[in-house]
């Protein structure tokens, strides 16, 4: 058995609840559950029967397997009431584990299954958060000390882009991750979908600032021609659920094929911030993966249209220099 220690800070507030949602509380569960979702994620396995089992035997479930790896968190966790959203016009104060707040996580089970934990724990850190908020820059995390004779980097270069480029493949290495892609669900294939900042911000809420305008702008071109006003609204309403469900409050809803109806959808693009060089930089990733399952349409009202993953690629394609 082997353990492994690793202090955590959080660089952006984390809204992160227990037995009470409005009382911000770690918890090992939570990031059982988001370590889980980074390894599907890295495996981009197709063959969902294949990737459920391996899935339990590592991680456990199904009532006959254990978990491989035992996970144990704890520090200090410093409430603040901080004005945190992603659009400028709806910030607003809540509560949460405070951007400084510093904890441990160790890791502890045999080597070659905490390889899995290993790599699952550098995608949940370097292209995802923890708690609600998380896609839009919410519970983003960095490493403040790290274990030695790790695997994978968890200190990033100076060259970032490339640094995200070598780990990344680590990572999808160490689970076993296939190549080609799978559309069935949400996963990782390379850095061609990972956009980082240019600029070094002195500050996370500038970091976050500067891509919330970005993506504001990019959100608010999206439109089309149309002599009927309404028509085109309805339509402009539609394309902006490609982002994710709701959709501002409308009542837009993804209608699958047997008749069912979701009305919410995680976004397929995750919105962050990472500290390098002491300094903070937002990052874009965009999964890969239907935006919902085959043969589902969003609807609102009485109009219906097709999901289009070619929308929030525009937004990768449109922020040009500004970003690697």
């Amino acid at each position: 058995m082997k353990k492994l220690t690793f202090e955590l800070e959080f660089i952006t507030p984390a809204f992160l609840g227990g037995a009470d949602p409005l009382k911000p509380e770690l918890r090992p569960a939570s990031f059982v559950g988001l370590l889980r979702f980074w390894w599907r994620a890295l495996k981009s396995e197709c063959n969902i029967e294949k990737l459920k089992e391996e899935e339990t035997k590592i991680f456990g479930g199904n009532g006959k397997y254990a978990s491989k790896v035992a996970i144990r968190v704890w520090g200090e966790v410093v409430p603040k009431n901080e004005e945190f959203f992603f659009f400028v016009s709806n910030k607003r104060k809540r509560l949460s584990i405070g951007a400084g707040s510093r904890f441990n996580l160790t890791l502890i089970g045999e080597e070659k299954y905490l390889n899995h934990y290993i790599a699952s724990l550098w995608a949940l850190i370097f292209l995802g958060g923890v708690g609600s908020k998380s896609r839009r820059g919410g519970g983003n995390l960095a490493i403040v000390k790290a274990p030695e004779g790790l695997p994978i980097s968890f200190t990033p270069a100076e060259d970032l882009f490339n640094w995200y480029k070598e780990n990344l493949q680590k990572a999808k290495a160490f689970v076993g991750g296939v190549l080609q892609p799978c559309e069935k669900y949400s996963n990782i294939q390379d850095t061609m979908n990972i956009k980082i900042g240019s600029t070094l911000h002195d500050s996370w809420h500038k970091a976050l600032e500067e891509i919330e305008g970005l993506y504001i702008q990019y959100r608010r071109s999206i439109g089309v021609l149309n002599q009927e006003e309404k028509k085109e609204e309805k339509i402009k309403i539609l394309k902006l659920a490609n982002f994710g469900l709701p959709v501002f409050g409308k009542k837009v809803e993804a209608v699958l094929k047997e008749g069912k109806a979701l009305k919410r959808r995680a976004s397929p693009l995750i919105v962050k911030v990472v500290k390098h060089q002491e300094k903070y930089r937002w990052v874009l990733i965009l999964l890969s993966g239907n935006i919902l399952p085959d043969g589902a349409k969003f609807r609102f009202e009485d109009s219906l249209e097709n999901p289009d993953l070619q929308i929030l690629k525009g937004m990768l394609k449109n922020l040009g220099r500004r970003s690697r």
